[in-house]
C-alpha cells in the first residue's frame, strides 16, 4: 500500500509540475494582472488536480476491496473472528492516529511499516493518501508561486530585458504550435497539388504539350484552332528541304508544283495519344504525332523541276572511291574512302515523291539511299589486317642505284611487290619484275626521242636516241632487287645497264658536255661542262648521192690517230691483159674492192662508219658543199682545228645531229 501511495504521489507531482509549467507560461503572459489572483488560480488548479487524483485512487481501492470482499465470503468462520479482532485493533489505531498527527513525519513512517489486509483499512488508507497528496500538492503550488514571485523580484531588480524573456517563453511554447502549423502547411500543399493536377488535366485536354509536333510541324501549347491554323499555313507555304551528302540543302517549293494537302482528322487522335490524365509525366517530353494527309501536285511541273536541279547533272557528280591501304607521309596507312556525289536518279525521284505524299518537311538523301556509296570503308576488318601485314616489311628500306641516280622508293616499292598469300603478304617475283619493267619504261632513253635546246637562237628540236641513251638490263636488275627484298634487311641494289647515257639527272641524259652538229648551217660546236670548247664549219654527207648524214643522238664510240678510212667492199669487174702461152690476151676479172680508202690523221666515229675526221683534200668548208660535193656521211673538219678537238673528245660523249 505504501508503494502505491508513493507511486501515486509521484505521478500527481509530475502532473502538477507539468501543469504548473504551463501555468508559468500563462503567468508570464498575465504579467500585468494581479499577482494574488494568479496565485489563487494556481492553488485552485492544484487542489482540483489533487482531489481528482485522490478520487481516482479511492475508486481503484474500492474496486480492489470489492474483489477482496467476495473472496472473504468464502473463508471459514475462523477467519471472520480474525477479521473482527483486526477491526478492533484498527479502532485502537484510529485513536492512536489522532495522537500521532502531532508528529506527521514519525506517524507516516510507522504507517508505512504496517500491512493492511481488510476492506476497511484500505478505505481509511486511501482517504489518508488522498489527504496527503492534496496537502503535498498545495505545498508544491505554494512553493512554485513563491518561486515565481522571487523570480519576478529578481528580474525587476536586475533590469532583465522582458522582451528577451518573452521570446524564450514563446520558443518553449512553440512545440505544439509548430505541429499545428506543419499540418496546416501540408494540408494547404495537398490542396494546391490537387488544384494544379485538375488544372493541368483540363488544360491539356484541349492543348498540346510544350514540346509537341504534328507531322514534324511544331504545335507546342496550341489548342485545336491554333494547331489547325499553323498546319494550314505550313501546307500553304509547304517546302521540302533535302540534305545532300556534302551538307548542302536543296528545296522544293510546294507552290512551284501546285501542291494541295488535306488532313484526315481534326487532331482527336493526337489528344488521345497525349493522355492528359498523366500530363505531369509527359509535358516535358518530346511528342511527335502523325496525322494522315492526302497530297497532290502537278507531275509535269515536278519533272521540269528535276531537270533544273544542279545535283542531278552528271558533270557535277564525283564517283565514290573505296578505302585502301596506301602511302601517306612515307608510311603505310589506310586512305579513307571518298563518298562522292553520284546520285541514283531513280531512287532520288522515288524518295522525293514519297516525302511529298507524306508531306514531310525534311529529306536526308543519304538515309534515303539516293547515293552511290563506297563498298569498302576505312573501318573494314580485312583492310586493317592488310595494313598490319604490310607494316611488317616497312622496317627494311631498299635503295636502288641507277647509274648516277639513287632511288629510295620506300613504301611505294613494297606496295607494288607485295602479294597476298592467305592471311599474310609476301614478296612476289612477278611483281618485282613488273616493277623493274616500269623502271625501264621511265628511265630508258635509248631509241627514244627527247627535246634538245640548240645553240642557235635557243631553238628546240626533237632528237631520237638512235645510238645513245640508257638501256636497263631488266632480268638481272629484277633478280638483284628480289633478293634484297626477301633478305629481311635493308640493302642497296645496283641496277644493271646494257647501255648508258651521260646522266640520269636533269631534264635529259645528254648533260652539259656534248658535240652539236647543225646540218642545215654546216656548223659544229663542242661543249664541255656547259662551256664552249671549239666550233667551226664542216662538210657533211652528200645528199645528192644519197649519202646525207643521219640526224639523231649518238655517242663517240672511240678515237684513232692515224688511220685509213675505207668504204664497203664491193665486187669490181675489170678487163685486164694477160699472157697466155706467150701471147697477150684480154680477160675479165671480178674482185672485191673497198669503195674508197682515205688516209686521215684523226678519226672519231659516232655512228658505225660515220664519224668526225680531218679532210686535208678539201680547201673549203661550210656553205652548201654537202648538197652535191659532200662526204659519204662523215663530218669533214678543217685539218687545223682537229687536233685540239680530238684531245677533248672521249668515248661516250654525246653527239647531236639535227637540221
Amino acid at each position: 500500500m505504501d508503494d502505491k501511495k508513493k507511486k501515486v504521489t509521484e505521478e500527481v507531482k509530475k502532473d502538477v509540475l507539468s501543469e504548473n509549467e504551463d501555468e508559468i507560461m500563462d503567468f508570464d503572459e498575465m504579467r500585468g494582472d494581479d499577482t494574488e489572483k494568479a496565485e489563487e488560480k494556481t492553488d485552485k488548479n492544484v487542489e482540483e488536480k489533487a482531489v481528482s487524483a485522490a478520487a481516482k485512487e479511492e475508486k481503484e481501492v474500492q474496486e480492489n476491496s470489492d474483489k477482496e470482499s467476495d473472496n472473504k465470503k468464502k473463508q471459514k468462520d475462523s477467519d471472520k473472528e480474525a477479521d473482527k479482532k483486526e477491526e478492533q485493533k484498527d479502532s485502537g489505531k484510529e485513536t492512536d492516529k489522532k495522537e500521532e498527527q502531532k508528529d506527521s513525519d514519525k506517524e507516516a513512517d510507522k504507517k508505512e511499516e504496517q500491512k493492511d489486509s481488510d476492506k476497511e483499512t484500505d478505505k481509511r488508507d486511501a482517504a489518508a493518501k488522498a489527504e496527503d497528496i492534496k496537502n503535498n500538492a498545495v505545498s508544491q503550488s505554494k512553493r512554485i508561486a513563491d518561486a515565481k514571485a522571487s523570480q519576478k523580484t529578481k528580474e525587476d531588480s536586475e533590469g532583465t530585458d522582458a522582451a528577451a524573456f518573452d521570446r524564450k517563453q514563446k520558443n518553449n511554447s512553440s512545440k505544439p504550435k509548430s505541429k499545428k502549423a506543419l499540418w496546416i502547411i501540408l494540408g494547404t500543399a495537398a490542396v494546391l497539388l490537387v488544384i494544379a493536377y485538375i488544372s493541368g488535366f483540363v488544360y491539356f485536354s484541349g492543348h498540346f504539350y510544350q514540346d509537341a509536333a504534328i507531322n514534324g510541324i511544331p504545335v507546342s501549347g496550341m489548342n485545336k484552332a491554333g494547331a489547325k491554323s499553323t498546319l494550314d499555313n505550313f501546307y500553304t507555304n509547304y517546302m521540302l528541304t533535302m540534305e545532300t551528302i556534302d551538307g548542302k540543302q536543296v528545296m522544293i517549293d510546294g507552290r512551284e508544283i501546285s501542291m494541295q494537302v488535306s488532313l484526315h482528322d481534326e487532331f482527336s487522335s493526337c489528344f488521345q495519344k497525349q493522355k492528359p490524365y498523366v500530363w505531369f509525366m509527359n509535358m516535358w517530353k518530346h511528342h511527335d504525332y502523325e496525322i494522315g494527309a492526302d497530297a497532290s501536285w502537278d507531275e509535269a511541273a515536278l519533272t521540269d523541276l528535276y531537270d533544273s536541279m544542279d545535283i542531278l547533272e552528271k558533270k557535277t557528280m564525283t564517283a565514290p572511291k573505296d578505302a585502301y591501304v596506301g602511302i601517306e607521309d612515307g608510311k603505310f596507312a589506310i586512305v579513307k574512302e571518298v563518298m562522292g556525289t553520284t546520285i541514283k536518279v531513280s531512287a532520288f525521284k522515288n524518295a522525293v515523291e514519297e516525302s511529298l505524299s507524306k508531306v514531310q518537311s525534311n529529306l536526308d538523301l543519304v538515309e534515303a539511299g539516293c547515293y552511290e556509296l563506297p563498298e569498302v570503308y576505312d573501318t573494314d576488318e580485312a583492310l586493317n589486317k592488310e595494313l598490319d601485314a604490310k607494316n611488317e616489311f616497312a622496317e627494311n628500306e631498299i635503295q636502288l642505284q641507277m647509274d648516277d641516280l639513287t632511288l629510295e622508293p620506300g613504301m611505294e616499292l613494297y606496295d607494288e611487290v607485295l602479294e597476298k598469300s592467305g592471311d599474310s603478304y609476301q614478296v612476289s617475283q612477278k611483281l618485282v619484275e613488273k616493277y623493274v619493267k616500269n623502271l625501264a619504261e621511265e628511265y630508258d632513253t635509248l631509241g627514244k626521242e627527247r627535246t634538245f635546246t640548240t645553240s642557235f637562237s635557243d631553238k628546240k628540236v626533237e632528237v631520237l636516241g638512235t645510238a645513245f641513251g640508257y638501256e636497263l638490263n631488266q632480268e638481272e636488275t629484277a633478280d638483284a632487287l628480289y633478293n634484297a627484298l626477301t633478305s629481311g634487311r635493308a640493302e642497296k641494289v645496283e641496277a644493271v645497264f646494257d647501255n648508258k647515257g651521260y646522266t640520269l639527272q636533269g631534264e635529259n641524259d645528254i648533260g652539259d658536255t656534248y658535240i652539236e652538229v647543225n646540218l642545215s648551217e654546216q656548223h659544229v660546236i663542242a661543249y664541255k661542262n656547259g662551256k664552249k670548247l671549239a666550233e667551226g664549219d664542216c662538210v657533211s654527207g652528200n645528199e645528192s648521192a644519197g649519202h646525207g648524214t643521219c640526224i639523231g643522238l649518238y655517242a663517240i664510240q672511240g678515237k684513232q690517230s692515224p688511220t685509213v678510212l675505207r668504204g664497203e667492199k664491193k665486187p669490181v669487174t675489170k678487163t685486164v691483159t694477160k699472157k697466155k702461152k706467150g701471147k697477150k690476151v684480154k680477160v675479165t676479172e671480178t674482185t672485191m674492192e673497198y669503195e674508197y680508202e682515205s688516209p686521215v690523221t684523226f678519226w672519231m666515229p659516232f655512228n658505225g662508219g660515220i664519224g668526225f675526221h680531218d679532210a686535208n683534200w678539201r680547201s673549203s668548208f661550210g656553205g652548201e658543199i654537202y648538197k652535191t660535193g659532200g662526204s659519204h656521211g662523215c663530218i669533214n673538219l678543217p685539218p687545223d682545228r682537229v687536233p685540239a678537238f680530238y684531245e677533248q673528245v672521249y668515248k661516250g660523249m654525246p653527239v647531236i645531229c639535227y637540221l
